[in-house]
C-alpha cells in the first residue's frame, strides 16, 4: 500500500499540470481565435451577460457613455435616419411647436462693425422752459366755465376758461374809452360844420384849427385806452367790437396760446394791434409820425413777425373751479407739449471725457427701456444736446440731456374731447448707451443668440429642422449685442437662432444624457 500511495503522489503532479496545459490551450483558443464566432458562442454569452442585471433602478445600459460618431460601434450601423451631414452629440431637431413655445426666430449672419458702448442710468425728463406753458388771468375776475378736461388733447385757439370780469380798471378804461369815442364823434360833426363856414369867411380858420388839437387829442386817447384794454387780456376783435356796439365787455373768454416758430408765446398787444386812428387831415398825421420815429430811433428796431406754428397741448392741471374768484396774474392752469422731451442722464466723472468726445463728434447715442415681455427696447439715433456744468455734490454725477423725440401711443375719444398718452413719460427710467470705440469684420448677434457653459460659447446654426451647435470666440460683447470672431466658424449667409440659444443648449445636454432605457423599472 504504501508503494501505491507513493506511486499515486508522484502520478498528481505531471497529472496537474497537463490539466493546467489544456485549460491554457482552451482559453487561449477562445481569446485569439475566431472559433467562439463559428460557433456561435459570442452571441449567446452576449445576451447571457445582460441576465442577472438588475435594471430597476437606473441599472447599467451597455450603450451609456458611447459616442457613435466617432467610429465607436453602433448597433444601428447601415440604417439610414436621415440625420446626413449632422454630429448627432450637437444638433437638435425641433418641431414646429417647439419652435412656438421657445417663440425661436433666426436671422441670417452678416459681417459688419461692432461699436463699443458705456452705459448711463437715466430718465425721461421735461424741457425746461418748452414742455409747459402756464395758463394765468388777464384780469380779477370770477369763473363761469371751464371748456376743457384733464388729460385732454387740444389745439392753439381752443377756449379755456369764461371769465366774469369784475376788474375795476378794465371797467374804468373800458369807460373812458367809450366817453372818447362820443367825444370824438362829437368833435368830427363840429369839425365838419365849422370847415363848411370857414370856407364863406363867417368863421375864423383859428375856431377850425383848436378844434382839430381837441380831435387830435382825444384820438391819442383812445390808442392809450386800446392799448391799456389789450394789455389787460383784451383781443383786437373784442376793442372793435366796443367800438362798434358801443357797450363794455363783461365776460372774457382765454384761449389757448398760439405759438411762434421760435416757440415764444403769440399776444395780440404785440403783434396785431393799430396805433393809428384814421385823422381828417394827413398833415397832423405826418408829425405825429414823425415824432414817433425820432422817439423810436433811440429803441432797438421792431423784429417781424414770426411765422406760427401748429401746436398740440395736453392738459396737465386745473387749478380752479366754477365760480372761484380770481386774481389777474393767478395761475389757472396748465399746458404740455410733449413732442419733444428730454432724457437726463447721470454719468460718472469718469466718463466725462466720452461725452465731450461724444458731442464734439455729434455721435449717435441709444437708449435701452426695459419692456413687459423682456425683450428691451432700443431707441436709436439719439444727440447730446448739451452736458451740465456741475457735478452733484452728493451722487457725485455729471448730468447731460439728449434730444428725444415722442409720439403718441394711444388716442381715444370720449364725448368729443380727445384723450392720449405719451409713448415716453417724464420719469421713466432707461439706460443711455454712450459710443466709446468699436472694430470691423465681426459678426454682431443679439445677446440671446449665444450660449453659454463654462468658458465655451456657442451658436446654433440652423438646418433645415436642425439646429447645429458650432463653438465660436467671442470679441466683445455689451448688454444687447455679441461680436463674434470672423473665423469661419460661423459664414456670412447662415441661418442661426436669435433668440432661445440657453434653451437649446439645455435641451441638447438632456439629450445627450441618453434616451430612456426601455427595462426601466423591471427587474430581471
Amino acid at each position: 500500500m504504501s508503494k501505491l500511495k507513493n506511486w499515486l503522489q508522484r502520478l498528481l503532479g505531471p497529472v496537474l499540470t497537463v490539466f493546467a496545459i489544456a485549460i491554457a490551450i482552451v482559453v487561449g483558443g477562445f481569446a485569439f481565435t475566431d472559433f467562439p464566432q463559428k460557433l456561435g458562442l459570442v452571441a449567446a454569452s452576449e445576451e447571457a451577460g445582460h441576465e442577472g442585471h438588475d435594471h430597476s433602478e437606473g441599472g447599467h445600459d451597455d450603450h451609456s457613455g458611447h459616442d457613435h460618431g466617432e467610429g465607436g460601434h453602433d448597433d444601428h450601423e447601415g440604417h439610414d435616419h436621415g440625420h446626413e451631414g449632422h454630429d448627432e452629440s450637437n444638433s437638435i431637431e425641433l418641431s414646429a411647436q417647439a419652435r412656438a413655445n421657445l417663440k425661436l426666430t433666426t436671422q441670417a449672419v452678416s459681417v459688419g462693425q461692432f461699436n463699443e458702448y458705456i452705459e448711463v442710468p437715466a430718465a425721461v425728463a421735461d424741457w425746461p422752459g418748452r414742455t409747459h406753458v402756464a395758463i394765468t388771468s388777464p384780469l380779477t375776475g370770477v369763473i363761469n366755465a371751464i371748456n376743457v378736461s384733464r388729460g385732454e388733447l387740444l389745439k392753439s385757439g381752443r377756449p379755456l376758461f369764461t371769465l366774469r370780469l369784475t376788474h375795476q380798471d378794465l371797467v374804468e378804461t373800458q369807460e373812458q374809452f367809450l366817453a372818447s369815442l362820443g367825444e370824438l364823434d362829437v368833435e368830427k360833426r363840429e369839425i365838419t360844420r365849422l370847415t363848411s363856414l370857414a370856407d364863406t369867411g363867417a368863421v375864423a380858420g383859428k375856431t377850425l384849427l383848436t378844434r382839430e388839437y381837441e380831435r387830435d387829442k382825444l384820438m391819442a386817447n383812445l390808442g392809450a385806452a386800446k392799448q391799456s384794454m389789450l394789455l389787460h387780456g383784451l383781443t383786437e376783435s373784442q376793442v372793435q367790437r366796443i367800438e362798434q356796439t358801443r357797450e363794455l365787455i363783461r365776460e372774457v373768454t382765454i384761449f389757448a396760446p398760439t405759438l411762434h416758430a421760435d416757440r415764444s408765446l403769440h399776444h395780440d398787444s404785440l403783434h396785431e394791434s393799430s396805433t393809428q386812428w384814421p385823422s381828417a387831415k394827413s398833415q397832423p398825421q405826418s408829425l405825429t409820425v414823425s415824432a414817433s420815429a425820432k422817439f423810436a430811433s433811440m429803441q432797438p428796431p421792431p423784429t417781424a413777425h414770426p411765422a406760427h406754428i401748429d401746436a398740440e397741448f395736453l392738459v396737465t392741471q386745473l387749478d380752479v373751479s366754477r365760480g372761484e374768484s380770481v386774481q389777474a396774474g393767478q395761475k389757472l392752469g396748465q399746458l404740455s407739449d410733449y413732442s419733444q422731451i428730454l432724457i437726463e442722464g447721470h454719468a460718472y466723472q469718469r466718463d466725462g471725457l466720452a461725452l465731450q468726445k461724444a458731442s464734439q463728434d455729434g455721435a449717435m447715442l441709444q437708449a435701452v427701456i426695459e419692456s413687459r415681455e423682456g425683450k428691451p427696447e432700443l431707441i436709436e439715433g439719439l444727440k447730446i444736446v448739451y452736458i451740465g456744468n456741475e457735478v452733484d455734490r452728493v451722487s457725485r454725477a455729471l448730468p447731460f440731456y439728449v434730444s428725444l423725440t415722442n409720439e403718441i401711443e394711444r388716442s381715444e375719444e370720449i364725448g368729443g374731447q380727445q384723450y392720449v398718452s405719451w409713448r415716453y413719460k417724464p420719469g421713466q427710467r432707461l439706460q443711455v448707451r454712450v459710443p466709446v470705440a468699436g472694430f470691423d469684420n465681426a459678426i454682431v448677434v443679439p445677446k440671446e443668440a449665444v450660449a453659454e457653459e463654462g468658458p465655451e460659447r456657442f451658436v446654433f446654426v440652423e438646418n433645415n429642422e436642425h439646429f447645429d451647435r458650432v463653438a465660436v470666440e467671442v470679441l466683445a460683447s455689451d448688454s444687447i449685442s455679441v461680436a463674434i470672431k470672423n473665423d469661419g466658424q460661423v459664414w456670412p449667409g447662415q441661418s442661426i437662432a436669435v433668440s432661445g440659444a440657453h434653451q437649446l443648449q439645455m435641451a441638447l445636454k438632456n439629450k445627450s444624457g441618453g434616451a430612456i432605457d426601455p427595462h426601466a423599472g423591471h427587474n430581471h
